[in-house]
C-alpha cells in the first residue's frame, strides 16, 4: 500500500513539473507582460496540469484574456524534465492595437521588453522573434 501511494505521488509530481509561456504580440508589436509582487516583470505563465492536454489549457488561459486575439500556436519546448521542468512556449496575436495597461497585464514596446525581462525570458521573446521573422 505504502509504494502504491508512493507511486502515486512520483507521477502527480512528474505531472506537474511543466509550464506555459504565452507570449501574446499586439498588431502593433508590443509584448504583454506580468508584474510580479516584487515588481519584475515575466512574460505570462502557467503551471500545467499532467492529466490535462497541453493544447486546451492554453487555449482556455488565451480564451481568459479580455482582447480578440489569434489562436495559440506552438513554438517549441525548453528544457528537459527535472527540476526546473519543461517550458512549452506558444504565441499569440491580437487582432489591432494593444492597450498600454490593463488588469492583464503591462504592454511593452519590444525593445522595452527585452531591456526589463530577465535572462531567460529575454531569450523566449528572442526565440519567439526569430521564428515569426522566418515565417
Amino acid at each position: 500500500m505504502v509504494i502504491k501511494l508512493w507511486r502515486i505521488l512520483l507521477r502527480v509530481q512528474r505531472a506537474t513539473l511543466a509550464k506555459a509561456i504565452l507570449i501574446v504580440w499586439g498588431g502593433d508589436g508590443r509584448v504583454l507582460v506580468h508584474a510580479l509582487r516584487s515588481g519584475r516583470l515575466e512574460l505570462p505563465r502557467q503551471e500545467l496540469s499532467g492529466w490535462i492536454s497541453i493544447e486546451t489549457q492554453v487555449d482556455a488561459w488565451l480564451a481568459r484574456l479580455p482582447y480578440e486575439k489569434s489562436s495559440p500556436a506552438f513554438v517549441s519546448v525548453e528544457g528537459t524534465p527535472g527540476v526546473d521542468g519543461v517550458t512549452f512556449l506558444y504565441t499569440a496575436t491580437l487582432k489591432g492595437a494593444a492597450p498600454y495597461s490593463t488588469s492583464g497585464g503591462i504592454w511593452l514596446d519590444y525593445d522595452a521588453a527585452k531591456v526589463t525581462l530577465g535572462a531567460a525570458d529575454r531569450h523566449l521573446l528572442d526565440l519567439c522573434a526569430s521564428r515569426a521573422a522566418q515565417s
